[in-house]
C-alpha cells in the first residue's frame, strides 16, 4: 500500500511594532523567524510521521489579517495545488479551535476541500519548552496592547516632535519622524499620506 502524501501549509501575521514584517518563503527559514510557523511545522511533521506518510511540500505564508488571504498567498496556494500530486492531502493547524482565535476561512478557499485536513492546536514541546498556542497568543496581544498604548498620548508626542519642522511638507515631516525613530502607533514607518491622515482634525 502506498504511503500517503501530505503538503504542510503554515501561516502567521506580521508584527510591525516588533519589526517582524517579512517572512522567508523557505519553510525552514520561516520556522526560524516565527515561533508560530515553527509550531505549525512541528505539529504537521509529527502527524505525518505518525501516519507513516511523506511530507512532499511545505508552504509558509504571511497574512495581513486572519479573515482574508492576500492575492500573493492565494497565488502561491494555487501554484502549489497545481504542482503537487493529485493525491496529496493538505495539512494546516486550525487555530480557530482555540477559543475562536485566528480563523482563516479565505485561506481554505485556495485548497481542495476534499483533500484538506485541519489539525487541532495542541500544546507541544519545542526544544524542551512547552509551546501553548493559547498562552502564546494571549502574551502577544498583551504586548501589542502595551506597545500601542494610549492613542491620544501618542498623537501628542508626534505633534510635539514635529515642532522643529512644523512648516515643512508632509514628505519632509515623515522623513524627520522616521529618522528620529518615532513610528506610527502600530510601529510602522511614516509616509506623507499616513501622516497627513494622522494629523487631520479628529
Amino acid at each position: 500500500m502506498p504511503r500517503p502524501i501530505y503538503v504542510g501549509v503554515y501561516w502567521t501575521r506580521p508584527v510591525p511594532w516588533a519589526g517582524f514584517v517579512t517572512l522567508s518563503p523557505d519553510p525552514a527559514t520561516a520556522a526560524a523567524q516565527s515561533r508560530t510557523i515553527r509550531y505549525q511545522r512541528e505539529i504537521i511533521r509529527r502527524f505525518v510521521r505518525d501516519a507513516d506518510g511523506i511530507l512532499d511540500h511545505e508552504v509558509a505564508l504571511m497574512e495581513l489579517a486572519p479573515d482574508r488571504a492576500t492575492p500573493e498567498s492565494m497565488a502561491e496556494l494555487e501554484k502549489t495545488v497545481a504542482s503537487v500530486s493529485p493525491a496529496a492531502i493538505f495539512l494546516s493547524v486550525e487555530f480557530s479551535e482555540t477559543r475562536g482565535w485566528r480563523p482563516h476561512p479565505f485561506l481554505r478557499k485556495g485548497l481542495p476541500p476534499d483533500r484538506t485536513l485541519a489539525l487541532p492546536p495542541e500544546p507541544l514541546l519545542i526544544d524542551g519548552a512547552l509551546f501553548d498556542p493559547i498562552s502564546h497568543f494571549r502574551q502577544w496581544r498583551a504586548q501589542e496592547k502595551a506597545h500601542i498604548g494610549d492613542k491620544a498620548q501618542h498623537r501628542a508626542r508626534v505633534i510635539e516632535a514635529l515642532r522643529p519642522v512644523i512648516d515643512e511638507s508632509y514628505p519632509k515631516k515623515a522623513v524627520f519622524l522616521n529618522k528620529a525613530g518615532i513610528g506610527t502607533n502600530g510601529g510602522r514607518h511614516w509616509t506623507a499620506d499616513n501622516l497627513r491622515k494622522f494629523l487631520a482634525p479628529e
